[in-house]
């Protein structure tokens, strides 16, 4: 059977740029995301075959149905998880309600919680799997106004590393990717109109050592590197892809 990797929110930003990797080098891919038309843009450009699993990650008996559908066809022999999908919002210590951290939990660790348990078994019977989560610089170094997206990256990091550990009898892998500042839809700036997004990236490749912020095709790279056989003895990484921000 062909090999193939899993992919959320595969519909823009990281996640695309991701499926576009994986399918460059070999790979079907399974795109999740809400976002139909988008996940068919993305899969014209996946030359190796792609599936849409189109549906919100956060309403749990369809991701579940998805899920099944995927693990019990057994077309294709998934090898790769990709946990992209996740969301950003920026809050004061006051503003951080309830339904703030709730949200951002329930997308950034609990959707990511639900799919490897439900992997894992699969994973266990083939005798490999490779599991690569996106997390962020944030999560490492957090700053003001983050506190909940920060603490679901730090949560995501350590799960990370918890799965290494138990996954290793059973020849899975699990690491993390953490990028930094990557100009994906995800950041308020994306949506500005061309001039005022260009003043705000001009002041943000000034926090870069390396002098320019992310694309979304560095992070897809390192998923790639790290849910691949390239990485076949490594389990439990953490790995920046930050242009080098967090060592100021």
């Amino acid at each position: 059977m062909k090999k193939a990797a899993l992919i959320t929110g595969a519909s823009s930003g990281i996640g695309a740029a991701t499926a576009k990797e994986y399918a460059k080098n070999g790979y079907f891919v399974y795109l999740m995301g809400r976002n139909k038309e988008r996940l068919q843009e993305v899969a014209l450009k996946c030359r190796n075959g792609a599936s849409l699993m189109s549906c919100d990650v956060t309403d749990t008996p369809a991701l579940n149905k998805r899920l099944e559908e995927m693990l019990t066809t057994k077309i294709h022999r998934i090898e790769v998880v990709v946990n992209n999908a996740g969301i950003y919002e920026t809050h004061s210590i006051e503003g951080g309600l309830d339904d703030v951290w709730a949200r951002q939990m329930e997308v950034n660790l609990m959707v990511p919680v639900r799919i490897v348990r439900a992997f894992f078994p699969y994973f266990k019977e083939q005798g490999l799997g490779s599991i690569v989560n996106i997390a962020s610089t944030l999560g490492l170094r957090p700053t003001g106004s983050t506190s909940a997206y920060s603490a679901s990256k730090a949560a995501m990091i350590n799960w990370t590393q918890s799965l290494a550990l138990e996954g290793g009898a059973f020849q899975i892998r699990a690491n993390c990717v953490c990028p930094g500042i990557i100009d994906t839809p995800i950041h308020q700036f994306h949506g500005l109109a061309e001039n005022e997004k260009a003043k705000v990236l001009d002041s943000l490749r000034n926090l870069q050592p390396l002098g320019r912020i992310g694309s979304a095709e560095d992070v897809a790279k390192a998923a790639y590197f790290l849910g691949s056989d390239l990485s076949g003895w490594t389990t439990g990484a953490i790995l920046s892809v930050d242009g080098g921000i967090n060592l100021k």
